[in-house]
């Protein structure tokens, strides 16, 4: 067995693999770059080495640095994960050349399957029905677009290097033609070097399968079932499940069949999958990711397999262990992609930091490569994580999945938990009415704002949870203590109430004025113009039952001194806190008094009895919620009488200067 491997990836596919190695008792040696100096994969793993840079180019790209990484710290092999380096023929090679063992397939089934173009006639070779298009790879965009006006639309344009849904566009119709094929080589020249295109028939309403094989390299090609990957943006994926329920026992034995075929075809050696599209009774290929899947964890959940160990026992030339009629798969498995990306942004990628994570404790599994305190950079993928449900059946697993997001907690960045909730929760997803269109169609009406009824009570919640997270036991101002907070109100008229906060949500405005507490912590406050009674019932750490008398909310939240984070069930929303206290002062009947417009500390007394003031001059500085008031003269006189000294605590409306006129 291999005593040291080399994970030449990041995130969590790097902290799954290392898991695997230290169950099979082999030593685990990360990698980083420059913006992954405090990575969660670099504190999990422990024994890295820096490779330098931010830019993939500069780090785990960069195939010379990742081989030496491995030789100096002595391992005798290297596993790429996904993405970066793991479907690279030249990678493979130099690895090999150097004396390691390449935990993946050989390269030259790199080279026959990583090129789509290359794999469509091996496809064709082994006699699996492919989509009519081009027999090859075209670079030459007049040629193209000549192809393209021959074809029956719509038409697909791929980047015949590629994959993850870039260099590909769908051709509706011919406007704007050679723009498309310009903008899809362009695309496929950045991702993959490569800017040579394959065209096909674009197939729509179809599903999306997809088949894990394992091949020994001698010729031996198992099947570890299939799964459903129809629920796509644009042409990437964001559900997966396994195993795919609308297939009958023939098609699917048909789709086995044809993958195991094309892997013995080339004497696969390793984990691929094999994708489909699915039409009725009829299947077309694809193309073959020879890698290990982001979605690989649906499938140890049916079969019972650790997959990453099954690489390295292949590699180390194990073989597989068990013969096909040992693999059973039962139950039914889901997965979704949370995502650092805002979806009222067009799913733009959203990076900072992650003020705070949570995710269900039972039942789901977590694949995460973040932590609270982490930073998502702008250099690679925003996958924050995978969350993945089993179940005895699919509705069960669904219903566990849609449970599990609305207990998953994210603060601090935006994120599409709440996306991944609504889309899971949807009639046609639970009734599995879906093809490879369904989520894209969804999308043409899918708005996700704010309902501002919610967000209201949820400007309440956040008020009321930063007026209790920052109380202090040892202040002597009873806005703040702790001991004491239970005991007071501000007894000011519902009508006349002073807007001490105001917390900012987009482009709204909350303000907030806080009433009083009961002895029971029900709290009254204004947010606006509507009156509240809040009671926070805790749940456990940074989770909440708010009783609002006429309904109540499962919430989870967080509350620094300058932004409270709020997510209920349905939305999720981030408040900036705003001290907004009044500055009007209160006067008597005879117009000499100086009144504190809130309940609060004196800090500073700046004058003293006998002394002529100005108009506007500072008289005192009182502090009430962490927010200091400046209380100044309304008009000019001499100071006849101060009523408190520094460290005295007053009620709003009390008198604490009389200025003679």
């Amino acid at each position: 067995m291999m005593k040291r491997i080399l994970i030449a990836n990041r995130g969590e596919i790097a902290c799954r693999i290392a898991r695997t190695c230290q169950k099979l008792g082999i030593d685990a040696v990360g990698i980083y770059s420059d913006a992954d100096q405090q990575g969660r994969h670099v504190r999990e793993i422990g024994h890295c080495i820096a490779l330098g840079g931010s830019l993939a180019s500069e780090s785990y790209l960069n195939i010379e640095k990742v081989i030496n990484a491995a030789k100096n710290s002595g391992c005798d092999a290297i596993h790429p994960g996904y993405g970066f380096l793991s479907e690279n023929p030249e990678f493979a090679d130099a690895v090999e050349q150097a004396g390691l063992i390449f935990i993946g397939p050989r390269a030259d089934s790199l080279r026959r399957f990583g090129d789509k173009s290359a794999a469509k006639k091996e496809a064709i070779s082994a006699e699996v029905s492919v989509i009519p298009g081009s027999d090859g790879k075209l670079n030459d965009p007049k040629e193209i677009a000549e192809l393209v006006k021959s074809m029956r639309l719509p038409v697909m344009l791929k980047a015949a290097a590629g994959g993850g849904g870039k260099g590909m566009r769908v051709l509706n119709d011919l406007e704007g033609l050679d723009a498309n094929i310009n903008a899809a080589m362009s695309e496929a020249l950045r991702s993959f070097s490569d800017d040579a295109l394959i065209v096909e028939q674009c197939i729509n309403n179809a599903r999306h399968v997809e088949v894990q094989i394992a091949g020994d390299g001698e010729g031996n090609v198992v099947h570890l079932f299939e799964r459903e990957c129809s629920l796509q943006r644009r042409q990437q994926k964001v559900v997966e499940e396994a195993p795919a329920v609308f297939l009958n026992t023939n098609l699917r034995n048909a789709l086995l069949s044809a993958a195991c075929r094309l892997g013995r075809n080339i004497q696969y050696r390793g984990l691929g999958t094999v994708e489909f599209l699915v039409l009725g009774d009829e299947y077309y290929f694809l193309e073959v990711n020879p890698r290990l899947q982001v979605e690989h964890p649906v499938t140890e959940c049916i079969t019972g397999l650790d997959l990453v160990e099954l690489q390295i026992r292949i590699a180390n030339g194990e073989g597989f262990g068990f013969e096909q009629t040992d693999i059973q798969a039962k139950g039914h498995a889901i997965e979704v992609r949370l995502y650092a990306e805002s979806p009222a942004q067009n799913f733009m990628p959203s990076t900072g930091k992650i003020d705070f994570i949570k995710f269900p404790g039972e039942k789901l599994r977590i694949e995460s490569g973040v932590d609270t305190a982490d930073e998502v950079s702008p250099y690679y993928d925003p996958m924050i994580a995978k969350l993945i449900s089993e179940g005895d059946t699919r509705a069960q697993a669904l219903d566990r999945l849609v449970q599990g997001l609305s207990e998953t907690a994210i603060f601090g960045i935006d994120n599409n938990r709440v996306f991944l909730h609504q889309l899971l929760s949807k009639e046609e997803v639970r009734a599995d009415r879906i093809d490879t269109g369904t989520l894209d169609r969804w999308l043409l009406d899918y708005s996700e704002k704010n309902d501002d009824e919610i967000t209201q009570r949820q400007a309440a919640i956040a008020a009321a949870m930063w007026l209790m997270q920052h109380r202090e036991v040892g202040s002597t101002n009873p806005w703040t203590r702790a001991d004491i907070f239970s005991q007071w109100a501000l007894n000011s008229p519902h009508d006349d109430s002073v807007h001490t906060l105001c917390l900012l949500e987009a482009e709204n405005e909350w303000k907030i004025a806080y009433l009083g507490i009961d002895a029971n912590h029900i709290i009254s406050l204004k947010v606006n113009d509507t009156l509240y009674t809040v009671c926070l019932k805790e749940q456990g750490k940074t989770s909440y039952l708010v009783d609002f008398g006429d309904i109540r909310l499962p919430t989870r939240m967080i509350a620094g001194l300058e932004q409270v984070h709020v997510q209920t069930v349905s939305q999720q929303v981030s408040f900036k806190v705003i001290p907004v206290v009044s500055d009007k002062q209160g006067e008597s009947e005879a117009h000499d008094s100086i009144t504190a417009p809130m309940m609060g500390e004196i800090i500073k007394v700046h004058v003293a009895e006998g002394d002529v003031v100005e108009a506007g001059q500072l008289l005192i500085v009182m502090e009430s919620m962490k927010m200091q008031l400046q209380i100044s003269a309304i008009h000019a006189g001499t100071v006849s009488k101060i009523y408190f000294k520094a460290g005295d605590n007053v009620a709003r409306g009390a008198i604490v200067v009389d200025i003679d006129a």
